[in-house]
């Protein structure tokens, strides 16, 4: 009895090792009787279990406020529930990446069609501000332009970067020749100014299938506390009759304060998953949204991603959520 005792106790402190050190990926979700079907793109904590997230073509500019229950031990989805829709009225911007700023109680979105980042209250209500953008950014490709966006209070840093390579830089990725993007992650301060600029390198394509279309950039980004940044790569492949459709997504964490300006930062896989559509699977998610969430019991760090699904296209796609749990010792 104590030798089954002593190897159970054995066992868990070897799990809790394992769990310190390799990243915990929950299972995805969808909420049908409680999110309506939408083109959801981007999300941001904002404290509790309250979340805001935006829509890409919703009517007229703005974003949802939800609710979303996390498990404080696992870090699983319990509920989403969508609340109210903020709006200033105006027409949408192609509204891809939100973040919540604690200290003046506002969110800023931001617009690939515009390329603007633009201050909201919480009403939905324009405040007039907005992120300096420096002028590289205006050589965007068309569809291209901010994916991403993110705020963290501690290090007094917003950060984003354009889906895919700047006109001013070099071509877009090409599939068949296994091309990259080269893209410039922009900081700014609380001033709105822009701060540091760092290279940043996507993985090239993993598909090897030409009877597809491809696309393939980043499309979130999660500012932690202690200065790293995790960046969502993600390659949507697309078949003409949909099966054989897949998403690949990967998670890295990069440090910026450990490179110098104008540097290529190194990157570190944290995790990586696969979403497909197939004859017996239909779990493609094209994953556009992630943030950083509360950190779980124990201290470990929680992300959040959310997934466009084209207003769940032609009943094939569900508007999926899912969590990731960063490891203490990683």
């Amino acid at each position: 009895m104590r030798k089954n005792a002593l190897l159970l106790l054995l066992l868990t402190v070897v799990m809790q090792a394992v769990a310190q050190q390799v990243a915990l990926l929950n299972r995805q979700r969808h909420f049908a009787a409680s999110v309506p079907p939408g083109n959801y793109s981007g999300i941001t904590w904002i404290g509790g279990d309250r979340y805001a997230v935006v829509d890409d073509k919703s009517p007229t500019a703005g974003f949802h406020l939800m609710t979303i229950r996390t498990d404080s031990t696992t870090g699983d989805i319990i509920e989403v529930r969508a609340d109210s829709f903020m709006t200033s009225g105006q027409p949408n911007r192609d509204e891809e990446g939100i973040c919540y700023v604690p200290q003046s109680n506002t969110l800023f979105v931001s617009g690939e069609a515009d390329g603007q980042i633009v201050e909201y209250d919480m009403n939905g209500r324009l405040t007039g501000r907005r992120l300096h953008i420096p002028e590289v950014f205006a050589t965007a490709y068309s569809n291209s332009g901010f994916e991403a966006l993110t705020y963290n209070t501690d290090s007094h840093r917003f950060w984003t970067t354009s889906e895919n390579t700047l006109r001013a830089d070099t071509l877009l990725p090409d599939t068949a020749h296994k091309a990259t993007n080269m893209l410039r992650l922009q900081s700014f301060g609380d001033d709105l100014l822009p701060r540091e600029q760092y290279w940043y390198e996507t993985d090239s394509s993993a598909t090897t299938d030409k009877k597809g279309r491809s696309i393939l950039g980043v499309s979130g980004l999660a500012a932690l506390s202690d200065g790293r940044v995790v960046v969502l790569e993600r390659e949507v492949f697309k078949t003409s009759g949909g099966i054989g459709s897949f998403v690949h997504v990967k998670l890295y964490v990069v440090r910026p304060d450990s490179h110098q300006p104008g540097e290529l930062l190194q990157k570190r896989l944290l995790t990586e998953f696969r979403t497909r559509i197939n004859l017996t699977a239909r779990s493609f998610a094209n994953y556009e949204g992630l943030c950083a969430g509360p950190m779980l019991a124990d201290g470990r760090q929680l992300l959040l991603l959310v997934a466009d699904s084209q207003n769940q296209y032609k009943g094939w796609l569900k508007d999926w959520f899912r969590t990731v749990v960063i490891p203490t010792e990683w």
